[in-house]
């Protein structure tokens, strides 16, 4: 925060706010659930049985659970608070604050390219 109350949002920052979470909403949240899967998998006898599925089954893997439920919880938490964020960003720009994508001056090819349909 700037003086006198004034916040500074770049286009920079809410690039990199949507992407976080876009990140969050996808990629992430895919792979904690493939990990899951192939885990619980695992512990299943018809698919793997002896003394190191015994031990996956019954210490390794609750272990790992619970920490991926913890992780997955912070994450979700996390993406709230992104999501939120994002929401004031965006709020803060359409108040004039920050331009919105479309109006931003084309500087080249890429540009035009990454605003398209914006």
């Amino acid at each position: 925060m700037t003086d006198g109350g004034t916040v500074k949002v770049t286009a920079e920052a809410h690039l990199h706010i949507g992407q976080l979470l876009n990140l969050l909403q996808g990629p992430l949240g895919d792979v904690l659930s493939q990990i899951t899967s192939h885990g619980l998998a695992l512990t299943d006898p018809a698919v793997w049985e002896g003394p190191a599925a015994s031990l996956f089954s019954s210490t390794i893997w609750p272990a790992a659970q619970q920490q991926l439920d913890t992780v997955r919880a912070t994450l979700m938490e996390l993406q709230q608070q992104v999501g939120g964020v994002l929401g004031n960003v965006t709020q803060a720009g359409s108040s004039g604050g920050l331009p919105v994508v479309g109006s931003l001056p084309v500087v080249g090819g890429l540009v035009n390219g990454l605003t398209s349909g914006l």
